[in-house]
């Protein structure tokens, strides 16, 4: 039965054609003119359509217009109305393939002076430029590709194209399919990647990035069966398992927490924190390069791994771990507890010892932050309908507070980041401002002039730069200096959700370089690496996942970034965004499809990402289920 066909499926197909392609600013303007807010949430239909889907239909449409030619030349009709067939596709005239075996060396010969003759043109085509439209320039250059010849093989028939994918968004194999143009070999004759980008994306070749890096090579790694599942029940049952079928009875208990915060040590790489509700606090001691030994009974390595529990005797069963942070060497670890009409913070260090605690007037602390010397903890609360913005002193039972007026908590809650060991900046709503905690008191130090109904949602500094990045529901970047300066980016077509600068490993001095990186997820399922330092708004790079994204995480070399959405996890080589170097599903996973512990509601609350120390392990936690994975 034929699929009905109408504007908006047409429309759809078009607008995320433009999406995947990075053409995200004339997406925008269809999207307006089309009098449709939010296309991959508004039509019931949008969710069952495949990356890709639009070129794959026109290669579909090609395939059964050559299929009509064939069966016309096999029919009894006069031979010049066969020869018309044969001569002409939807695109014009047709280029007959060259006989086999014959002139060779010559047409590669062709083929190499043809490249020279188009960089020599370049200069030619700038300048006329000045009086021919961008577009036309570029629809010219893409007519000249499609003039170009493809060489023959030696069995004679053409050669394929290089499978092409932006991002993998079906899996490594369905990814590339609806891509493969065969009988092409120019590099702008492509939908995907943007013409924006400025280069034809090839399969890589294998090669040595260094003994840190390890090697790279062609095929996506699939990393299901280099997980560790670490179940949140009971205390007893704490014990890491390799087998799903084993995590199927354990991971997902009744009594099982909901998990909202994990977070590994920041220089030990197997020593991992998560806490959620029913009181889950803990610290687990993960063992390196542990691989899967039927004999150990679903424990690392044949034993079972030590961990403490980070919660107090007088802690009721039913708290919530409402915010957790290490300090910056990783001695101290703050967890954040909501039990009902009472909050508080308290310090733990790695050995699971109890060191300090601060009792706060009204739950919940959204937000903890240590300063840079370790020395303070910056909290968020309500008080009294206000927001209460909190110093604590580690060490000592002093504070310092500062109420935050006529701001709904609710609606926009707040962000925060330390940008000095004595100042911080406090982002959420239209609301961005910085403070200053010295002489015994919180000022304010200045309000940065937002977008009028802006809901500012994330905030992220740049030690290395100064550089201050914002995102919020709108879709837009920021980037603000030392001036209160800002520059706007229209980075994506719905809310952002994940920003993270890329780690630098140089030693801390000024920084001299003219590229900074910056990452942004979103729910349009696109993922963008931008330069903060360019003057133009264009991504570096960019990637698809399709569904929205849920994290982001830099290896802490910020050689490597994972992506996750709800169903899955890609990892890229960062400059090397053409095909995932990795990747992992929630699917094959019998244990991450077992019941949740409330099977009523398939709502998930937060999604917790984050890589190890040394960036060879990667910890991925969503409602009940906690997962480690091995990546190199």
């Amino acid at each position: 039965m034929k699929e009905h066909l109408d504007s908006n499926r047409v429309n759809f197909l078009i607008w995320r054609y433009l999406i995947e392609g990075n053409y995200r600013e004339t997406a925008v303007k269809f999207q307006k003119e089309w009098h449709v807010e939010k296309p991959h949430q508004q039509l019931d239909f949008a969710q069952h359509v495949k990356s890709h889907a639009l070129v794959n239909v026109i290669n579909k449409g090609l395939l059964y217009n050559s299929l009509e030619r064939d069966y016309a030349q096999s029919q009894q009709v006069p031979r010049d109305a066969v020869a018309a067939l044969a001569e002409l596709g939807i695109f014009g005239p047709l280029q007959a393939n060259a006989p086999p075996f014959q002139h060779e060396e010559q047409q590669l010969q062709q083929q190499a002076d043809k490249m020279d003759e188009d960089d020599e043109a370049e200069p030619e085509a700038a300048a006329t430029a000045q009086v021919t439209s961008g577009g036309e320039v570029e629809n010219n250059r893409k007519r000249q590709g499609d003039r170009q010849q493809q060489p023959p093989l030696l069995n004679g028939s053409p050669a394929k194209r290089p499978r092409l994918s932006n991002g993998y968004e079906n899996g490594v194999d369905a990814a590339t399919t609806p891509m493969e143009l065969d009988g092409q070999n120019h590099g702008d004759n492509h939908a995907y990647p943007s013409p924006k980008e400025g280069e034809q994306v090839l399969t890589p070749i294998p090669r040595t990035d260094g003994p840190e890096q390890g090697t790279q090579v062609e095929k996506v790694e699939e990393l299901a069966a280099e997980t560790t599942f670490i179940p949140l029940g009971s205390v007893l049952d704490d014990a890491p398992t390799y087998s799903p079928t084993t995590a199927l009875a354990r991971i997902n208990g009744e009594s099982a927490p909901v998990l909202l915060h994990c977070q590994w040590h920041p220089r030990d790489p197997t020593i991992l924190a998560a806490a959620g509700t029913d009181a889950l606090a803990r610290i687990w001691n993960v063992s390196r390069g542990a691989t899967t030994d039927p004999a150990s009974d679903g424990h690392v390595n044949g034993a079972a791994p030590n961990f403490h529990v980070l919660v107090e005797d007088d802690m009721q069963p039913r708290a919530t771990v409402t915010s957790m942070a290490w300090n910056g060497d990783g001695t101290v670890i703050a967890v954040a507890t909501d039990s009902g009409s009472k909050a508080r913070i308290d310090l733990w260090n790695t050995d699971g010892a109890h060191l300090q605690r601060f009792e706060v007037a009204e739950p919940p602390v959204i937000k903890i932050r240590w300063n840079p010397d370790n020395a303070t903890i910056l909290g968020i609360a309500p008080d009294n309908g206000e927001i209460l913005i909190t110093i604590y002193q580690a060490g000592t039972s002093n504070t310092i507070t500062y109420t935050l007026q006529q701001h709904d908590l609710d609606s926009d809650p707040l962000d925060v980041a330390w940008i000095s060991e004595s100042e911080f900046l406090v982002c959420g709503g239209n609301l961005l401002m910085a403070l200053r905690c010295a002489n015994g008191e919180i000022t304010e130090i200045r309000k940065f002039e937002t977008r009028e109904g802006d809901s500012l949602t994330k905030v992220q500094f740049d030690w290395r730069t100064s550089l201050v990045a914002t995102c919020g529901e709108k879709g837009f970047v920021d980037i603000w200096d030392s001036s209160g300066k800002r520059r706007e980016i229209g980075a994506h077509c719905d809310t952002v959700t994940a920003l993270a600068w890329q780690p630098l490993q140089q030693p801390v001095q000024p920084f001299a370089g003219d590229e900074r990186l910056l990452a942004s997820g979103g729910e349009d399922g696109a993922i963008f690496i931008w330069n903060a330092l360019a003057p133009a708004g264009k991504a570096k790079c960019s990637m698809t996942m399709g569904p929205p994204i849920v994290a982001l995480a830099f290896t802490p070399d910020g050689a490597f970034i994972a992506g996750a959405t709800s169903e899955r996890i890609l990892i890229w080589k960062v400059g090397d965004h053409s095909i995932p170097r990795a990747s992992w599903s929630r699917a094959p996973h019998p244990g991450w499809l077992s019941p949740q512990p409330n099977p009523e509601s398939d709502e998930e609350d937060e999604h917790c990402l984050g890589w190890d120390a040394t960036g060879h392990k990667l910890a991925y936690g969503v409602n009940s289920r906690l997962a480690i994975i091995n990546f190199r």
